[in-house]
């Protein structure tokens, strides 16, 4: 492949690069409108919710079909509280739209259809999925046949391009060819790449070429690439331009782009009407809206049209499509402008060539089936272009999928990654002996404590054991889900509703287990990263053996090092053993009896109750963060994917060095830092159970085929589970003294430091960076912008003589996780080992998540009934990825201010009006849905192809303190051909905490921001276990303390100084308000500010009584 990186780059700051059409000076820019909530409004965005198009014709019919694309349906409770817009168009009444409802896809029961076969959860997913599908269930999108269609897929750097790629892949027996726009410097140079026999003249190897969305406009080179030579140099080819490729079209045949009408309009819905000219024998054209009724509803992320002035018949090209423009009629409200002068152009076509193109996004899940009709209509049309045009050949045939042959060797030479690891969907059954044959490095051991046959009167809770076991260590962790104590007297299969009054957590599948542990075991070892915002001289990773020696500085990132531990290095398990202790017996004169039972975590065995054994995925393995600076690893990840520059090259890194240290870094706090954990304990939060984990190594100095552990490593291990467990137990016996004590220290707190946060940039600036995304989203550089900031205080504590002060964050924490339970909270301690040698990190992550970023977990399979017709095996790995994006916080009420009591009723009733206003908010829903699609999109790069579905989108989720709106998105990953590593390359940072197109919108935030880093905050902390699962949070509702350089000499021995600090922020659209955001910021940190000084006082009160004890 050859690359021109320095014509190939765009340089950091380029959204910034002069706009014609924008320039005040220039060009005056319409005003903003301001949407409020109204009831006509919010009928309108709720459309996308209701997805009633339909096809006109049927459908072929094909047995065996195994391909289809997902989405999200709503339960019929939406449909009592949503009314239709009414359409101007009389041609369409709604009673026939949604007459047609259920023609072209069909519903599929609880568990989640992938390639055939039945995928669901593991047994400890179940209670989610089932909560999932007792309200909502996902929809199939099926093509009426698999067309023999070779794609090109031009990617202009945006978040939505692999939602076309889902759904289109779903449609052809080749895997589509995803390449970015500025991977070549032009299209010559792309067609060299493909082989010395293609010619830029007579290009063979594609059938049709799709131009994604994204950021930008068409007039500049660096937002488009090769796409508008793409199009000049291919007249005779089929090409479908959406939003951005839409508007490319309309450039290069003379016509303005220019900005909408209306303004900016993001995640919003409107109805749109077309107008297509039948179809002749002589003249084949693309009916690309067959099938679909007027005023269908589509999904808008635009503020750039294609403008089509009267008279617009001699202009080369057409419009096909319009929406009404929106008009501002108030301070609250908008109102469609039918039958007016602006309507906007949605879709146009060339009047010679097969180019056409939508501003709207058919990829979206707001847009949903139409929008895969729509995509359907294009392919079946370029594949009859292709049979009109082939006259030396026999007729190209509409398939099936399962026909083809192996799609691998047809990737982009040298891009092996350029179809999201695609491979042809094959089915199967999986037998009993489809476990991987690889010898891992490990064997994990698991003992369990059962609650019900423990001889104690009780077992403790993980505050008391974390307390015991592992406060007082340098290194450790607690991936605490709180709200487990909250739900533990709840019913399992019921969630809350606000609306009737439900106060606790509603994720209570997310509340189950609570992991702990230490790097104290013998084959663990601490990792820290100190990426490109660090000072170059502090660059690279380190490893830190227990003993606190450390190896030296490696020249590569964290991710690239834990694919080298987990996968190059068989560190990876694919079985686990049960350990019972058996006091009657004797294993050798040293350890007292115990069996193994071996539990395989892969193929037929893992069906016949293992899960029942061992209710969670977590093994042992790597537990941690990535700091919000990993995003320069990720991007390289994502460049290199569609066949850019990646990392290493001299361009890439004079790019990212830009955007490197800025000064103001925290030396003690590392861009990642993880612990490779050997030992380590999980806590059912819904049995009572504990569970203790052990790793020991597998001894490969033998011949044999298999290693195996020495009986003396077995034995070590089984010895300090033994351990732990007496030690359990002992703790069990003195729970309720503990928790008397702890009780009377808040009961005694009667008074708050209030300690002083100062804001990065005060509330001046943070206004002025609203309006500077305003002006981006304006200018079409950004659709959403999540704008952060970072509140810091410095606090003096009483030093306890006892303690350590590493010992004093878990104080902050305990109070923490009390004052707001969250499903994903989390502690975290890294600092320098007592007697070890070399720099080290020093920190304290204090997190109350209620959001999660990632999770990977196996699936159960099932074989199915038919088998296709190759009958080859599935993966002999399969996991289900989700995530939950949160967008839309609103504060919840607790009670008056005053402290005056209130009734319960009277606080239900105010909540209820609270998340009534939260789920009906338009900019919220848009917000959410930006991101949704976001994610669809990211998971969509490593998810098998049809497998991404939200069977959740923009429910409400109610907390100790706030209400959220929150969606949920999952999809089906080939554990055989891809891994953890390659989910958070693919997704991270979530893009809840970026906006969207991510690329673009992370290097505005990066000047609007000032270089700041944002450390640990809007990251992502958890585990990546040895079975290849995964659980991450977003960093969000969280204090990181470091120690403060500036104590006083003279106090240093009474006196603790800790540097806090808070990451909040929120995301601003075209519908934000600067005031409102503001307060939202402070709104996210409240509760984190209100504990700090909490904790603040508690320490001083307490030094006082200790003071007064001794006098």
């Amino acid at each position: 492949m050859t690359h021109h990186p320095s014509s190939l780059l765009v340089p950091n700051g380029r959204h910034s690069v002069h706009r014609k059409y924008y320039d005040d000076e220039h060009r005056p820019i319409p005003p903003r409108i301001k949407m409020r909530s109204t009831i006509s409004i919010l009928v309108i965005i709720y459309l996308h919710i209701i997805m009633c198009m339909s096809s006109a014709s049927t459908t072929t019919s094909h047995e065996n079909k195994s391909i289809f694309a997902e989405a999200w349906v709503p339960p019929p409770t939406y449909n009592n509280r949503l009314t239709r817009y009414q359409s101007s168009s009389k041609s369409t009444p709604t009673a026939y739209r949604q007459s047609k409802i259920t023609r072209w896809y069909v519903h599929e029961d609880e568990t989640n259809r992938v390639d055939g076969e039945r995928i669901s959860l593991s047994s400890n997913q179940n209670n989610d999925i089932a909560e999932d599908h007792q309200n909502q269930r996902s929809v199939h999108f099926k093509p009426k046949a698999q067309l023999d269609l070779k794609i090109l897929l031009i990617d202009n750097h945006d978040s939505y391009t692999y939602n076309l790629y889902q759904y289109i892949s779903t449609m052809t027996i080749h895997p589509l060819k995803v390449v970015m726009n500025d991977a070549f410097s032009s299209w010559d140079d792309f067609v060299a790449s493909l082989g010395p026999n293609s010619t830029a003249t007579d290009l063979d190897q594609f059938d049709c070429i799709i131009l994604s969305p994204g950021p930008g406009q068409p007039s500049q080179p660096a937002d488009i690439g090769i796409v508008l030579e793409t199009i000049r140099r291919n007249a005779n080819i089929p090409i479908l331009g959406v939003c951005l490729g839409h508007q490319a079209l309309g450039y290069v045949y003379g016509n303005e782009v220019k900005l909408s009408p209306c303004g900016p309009v993001h995640g919003l819905m409107s109805s749109v009407v077309y107008n297509e000219s039948d179809e002749s024998e002589q003249d084949l054209t693309c009916q690309l809206f067959r099938d679909l009724p007027q005023d269908f509803e589509v999904v808008r992320y635009h503020s750039l049209v294609v403008d089509f002035p009267e008279p617009w018949e001699d202009l080369e090209i057409e419009p096909i499509a319009w929406c009404n423009s929106l008009k501002q009629t108030s301070n609250s409200s908008i109102q469609l402008l039918h039958d007016s002068d602006e309507n906007i152009c949605m879709g146009l076509r060339h009047k010679r060539y097969p180019h056409y193109g939508v501003q709207f996004h058919p990829e979206s899940i707001g847009t949903g089936e139409a929008g895969y009709q729509l995509l359907w209509n294009f392919c079946e049309f370029a594949h009859q272009y292709k049979q009109r045009g082939n006259a030396k050949s026999e007729e190209a045939p509409i398939t099936h999928r399962n026909q083809a042959v192996d799609t691998q060797s047809e990737l982009i030479t040298d891009a092996s990654h350029l179809t999201a690891n695609e491979p042809e969907r094959m089915d199967g059954a999986q037998t009993a002996n489809d476990e991987p044959s690889t010898t891992s490095k490990y064997r994990v051991f698991i003992h369990k404590v059962d609650r019900v046959q423990n001889e104690t009167s009780s077992l403790p809770q993980p505050k008391q054991v974390f307390e015991a076991l592992y406060s007082s260590r340098p290194n450790s962790f607690w991936l605490d889900s709180s709200t487990g104590d909250v739900q533990s007297n709840k019913d399992e299969t019921s969630g809350p509703d606000i609306m009737n009054g439900d106060e606790g957590c509603p994720i209570t599948g997310n509340s189950r287990f609570s992991i702990m542990g230490s790097n104290d075991g013998p084959l663990s070892r601490k990792i820290e990263y100190f990426g490109r915002e660090h000072d170059p001289k502090q660059r690279g990773l380190r490893v830190i053996s227990k003993s606190g020696e450390e190896d030296g500085m490696l020249d590569e990132d964290i991710l690239s090092y834990l694919r080298h531990k987990l996968v190059e290095e068989h560190e990876a398990v694919d079985k686990a053993e049960m350990v019972t202790f058996d006091e009657g017996l004797k294993n050798n004169s040293v350890v007292p009896g115990y069996t193994l039972n071996t539990i395989k975590e892969f193929g037929q065995t893992i069906q016949t109750g293992a899960s029942d054994q061992i209710p969670f995925d977590y093994r042992g393995g790597y537990v941690g963060y990535l700091g919000y600076e990993v995003r320069h690893d990720t991007q390289c990840w994502i460049f290199e994917q569609e066949g850019g520059f990646g990392c290493g090259t001299s361009s890439h890194d004079s790019i990212l060095n830009r955007q490197g240290s800025s000064g103001t870094t925290n030396p003690n706090i590392p861009t990642a830092a993880f612990l490779f954990v050997d030992r380590s304990l999980v806590y059912d939060h819904q049995t009572g159970d504990w569970y203790i984990i052990g790793t020991a190594e597998n001894d490969f100095s033998h011949s044999d085929d298999e290693a195996e552990c020495s009986e003396e490593s077995v034995n070590d291990t089984v010895s300090w589970m033994r351990l732990v467990k007496s030690k359990i137990e002992s703790v069990g016996e003195n729970m309720i003294a503990n928790n008397m004590i702890h009780s009377i220290h808040r009961e005694n707190v009667v008074e708050t430091n209030d300690v002083e946060f100062v804001p990065n940039r005060p509330k001046t600036q943070y206004q002025r960076d609203i309006s500077r995304s305003h002006k981006e989203i304006r200018n079409g550089e950004s659709y959403e912008l999540c704008v952060t900031n970072q509140l810091e205080a410095e606090l003096k504590l009483p030093k306890q003589s006892s303690k350590a002060n590493h010992e004093s964050p878990f104080e902050l924490y305990k109070l923490l996780r009390e004052n707001n339970p969250a499903p994903f909270s989390a502690f975290a301690n890294f600092n320098k080992e007592e007697g070890s040698s070399g720099n080290s990190a020093s920190l304290s992550i204090c997190c109350s998540s209620p959001e999660r970023f990632l999770s990977v977990k196996k699936a159960k399979l099932t074989p199915k009934v038919n088998i296709g017709t190759l009958n080859q095996p599935l993966p002999k790995r399969r996991f289900v990825v989700e995530s939950k994006p949160i967008k839309g916080t609103a504060a919840r009420y607790t009670g008056a201010s005053n402290g005056v009591e209130e009734p319960n009723e009277f606080v239900k009733r105010i909540n209820s009006q609270i998340v009534s206003k939260l789920r009906e908010s338009v900019k919220d829903q848009a917000e959410n849905l930006m991101i949704v699609d976001l994610l669809r999109n990211d998971l969509g790069r490593v998810c098998q192809v049809g497998s991404v579905y939200v069977p959740k989108l923009m429910q409400i989720e109610s907390y100790a303190t706030v209400h959220q709106m929150v969606s949920t998105v999952r999809g089906t990953l080939d554990g055989d051909a891809t891994n953890a590593i390659d989910v958070i390359e693919a997704c991270f940072p979530g893009g809840s905490m970026t906006g969207a197109p991510k690329q673009r919108t992370m290097e505005i935030l990066d000047e609007i921001e000032q270089g700041v880093s944002r450390g640990p905050y809007s990251g992502c902390l958890g585990y990546i276990s040895l079975n290849g699962c995964m659980d991450m949070n977003i960093v969000i509702r969280s204090a990181v303390l470091t120690p403060s350089n500036n104590h006083d000499d003279d106090n240093e021995e009474t006196i603790e100084t800790w540097k806090a600090s808070i990451g909040c922020g929120g995301a601003i659209t075209a519908l934000s308000n600067s005031d409102d955001e503001y307060e939202e910021m402070l709104l996210k940190s409240r509760v984190v500010r209100r504990t700090i000084s909490e904790w603040v006082a508690q320490a001083t009160q307490q030094r006082r009584r200790t003071d007064d004890t001794r006098i």
